[in-house]
């Protein structure tokens, strides 16, 4: 494997979070100060609490919302507890200049192994979660319902377009000796075939209750465990401060701090 590409998209004010603001909230019905907590102390403002995932000083944006979804099951699938080396963010607010000041297009490359992953999340297009493991054997293309695996040979097919540099006669000779040696027989063609296997939804609630309850049960770890989900939310606050610093970051795990 040499590239991994995340995707998630949504195209509505709701999947935003311009949720409706209840008309009875007033600082009656809420306490604000210790709603704020170490928040900067700023007067009752009703957007805020309701909107709150906009605002870097309540939450982490799409990066903490949808990222993380996308990260854990990357490191799940391919058994990856660990931070990533590296993140570089870009994006901006694009679709709703709201007021907010989280990004609502945010995209990342972060770095595991020496193997670059790209993320690419938007507030302003509604695209379904995908997770595609590429390769020189193929792509597999991890959806809700289904994964699907695109082989590829990985080969040259023909001789390749370089050889039209070639002097005539050495072009000649060159490309026929190329069939002679890797063209198949007549009736024995090689097929591409995309292979699906289809399913039950990954995040469906019940086999993560089951999960949980069998290791209540059992005491046997999970494999998502503290160290787990610490990793996959490392990976998204490396993804914010790497946009608001614009540059790129890393985790120093001796100090426990992302540092550029």
């Amino acid at each position: 494997m040499s590239l991994v590409e995340l995707t998630l998209g949504r195209n509505n004010p709701d999947g935003a979070w311009e949720y409706p603001i209840p008309p009875d909230l007033s600082p009656s019905t809420v306490d604000w100060d210790t709603w704020l907590g170490n928040a900067p102390k700023i007067p009752f403002n009703a957007t805020h609490f309701v909107r709150w995932r906009c605002w870097k000083e309540y939450g982490t944006g799409v990066a903490g919302d949808l990222m993380v979804h996308l990260i854990s099951g990357m490191m799940y699938t391919l058994a990856w507890n660990e931070a990533p080396r590296r993140a570089q963010s870009g994006g901006g607010i694009l679709r709703f200049p709201d007021g907010r000041n989280m990004p609502d297009v945010h995209t990342v490359i972060f770095e595991y192994k020496n193997i670059p992953v790209y993320c690419r999340l938007t507030l302003g297009t509604e695209e379904e979660e995908v997770a595609r493991f590429m390769g020189s054997k193929g792509i597999l293309e991890l959806r809700e319902f289904e994964i699907r695996h695109y082989p590829q040979p990985g080969v040259d097919l023909s001789p390749g377009s370089y050889v039209q540099s070639f002097p005539h006669n050495m072009r000649e000779a060159y490309v026929s000796k190329w069939h002679r040696e890797h063209d198949p027989e007549v009736g024995s063609e090689p097929v591409s075939q995309t292979s699906v296997y289809r399913g039950y939804d990954y995040d469906d609630v019940a086999p993560h209750l089951w999960t949980f309850f069998q290791a209540v049960k059992s005491r046997k770890p999970v494999i998502e465990d503290a160290v787990f989900g610490h990793h996959a939310a490392l990976a998204c606050h490396m993804a914010n401060e790497s946009y608001f610093r614009r540059a790129p970051v890393v985790w120093d795990d001796a100090s426990k701090n992302i540092r550029t």
